[in-house]
């Protein structure tokens, strides 16, 4: 007699050979359904957004002191993992164009990310990054942020305080309804509305503080003036009706503001910018604009009136 174990039924080596022929055949699949599956919009401006910063690292030469490769390197991993092979092959069926030729650039292309995304996180941190540029090398003095504005939005900004013109409710008046301004009243969007308010607040109480012949008291009027002609933005105007109002009579005055109230302005921009980025994530695209053109002019300001070495990598979103 033998002493070797029976063999096996055959039923079972064939039930084997069929599964481990179902996981190889599962296993080409999702292979082939990652090499071939097409690249969202979503994943496409993201990593679009990341080449950006790529570029900017790779080629521009940013001033070291306020915008360090260690800042980029942060920005570039807020926009999550690089490309796969098969995503980097759809992106170049995209077509990426050229490389950006100055920081502006780049910063105009996130911004450009920014107002358009529906994505409202990948929005807010294109926003974030654009603001942090804008910050470190502020776009040719021929860009003039203010000439985005609109004639209507112009033609809107008449004196005064913005917190004395709320839009008339009478019905038949030609202003808001109340249905219209509670459309209106979105959370995020009201507090950069209460931090331009205050930082307006600010600046003409530190104007009030500089002799009228000095050269910053120039800087503090066109500092007030900008601010106005925001909050006189025809998106602006119907929060003005909001419960409670976005905006106030006084503010209190920031820290520091009676040792040195230039910086205690730019503190305030700062603040102002942080919330129009947060504003940015949390309004759909056609709501962006003004936001965004805000940003860029209280990004400006604030570097310019407070100084940071470096620039923050994400403001709004650290």
């Amino acid at each position: 007699m033998s002493s070797r174990p029976p063999a096996p039924p055959a039923s079972a080596w064939r039930v084997l050979a069929v599964a481990l022929t179902l996981v190889l055949a599962l296993v080409l699949a999702a292979g082939l359904w990652a090499h071939w599956r097409s690249l969202s919009d979503d994943d496409a401006a993201r990593l679009g957004a990341r080449a950006t910063i790529a570029s900017v690292r790779a080629d521009l030469d940013p001033d070291p002191s306020v915008l360090p490769d260690a800042v980029l390197a942060d920005q570039e991993a807020a926009f999550g993992p690089a490309a796969t092979p098969s995503q980097a092959r759809h992106l170049e069926a995209r077509g990426t164009g050229a490389p950006p030729s100055s920081l502006a650039d780049a910063a105009a292309r996130l911004e450009d990310v920014a107002r358009t995304s529906p994505n409202g996180e990948l929005a807010a941190t294109a926003a974030s990054v654009a603001a942090s540029w804008w910050a470190a090398e502020p776009p040719p003095a021929g860009a003039d942020p203010t000439a985005r504005r609109t004639e209507e939005s112009e033609a809107g900004s008449g004196a005064g305080s913005p917190a004395a013109s709320k839009v008339p409710t009478e019905e038949g008046d030609g202003g808001d309804t109340d249905d219209d301004a509670a459309s209106s009243c979105e959370p995020a969007q009201l507090a950069a509305v209460t931090a331009l308010d205050r930082a307006r607040f600010t600046t003409e109480a530190a104007a009030a503080r500089i002799p009228a012949d000095a050269a910053q008291r120039g800087t503090m009027d066109a500092v007030t003036d900008t601010l106005d002609a925001t909050l006189r933005e025809p998106a602006v105007t119907p929060m003005l009706s909001c419960d409670p109002a976005p905006v106030a009579g006084g503010h209190v005055l920031p820290a520091g503001f009676a040792e040195d109230p230039t910086r205690a302005v730019g503190g305030t921009l700062r603040e102002a910018s942080a919330a129009l980025v947060s504003a940015v994530g949390a309004s759909s695209p056609e709501d962006r604009d003004w936001l965004l053109t805000g940003l860029l002019e209280t990004a400006v300001t604030a570097q310019h009136l407070d100084p940071e070495h470096p620039v923050p990598a994400l403001p709004g979103r650290d």
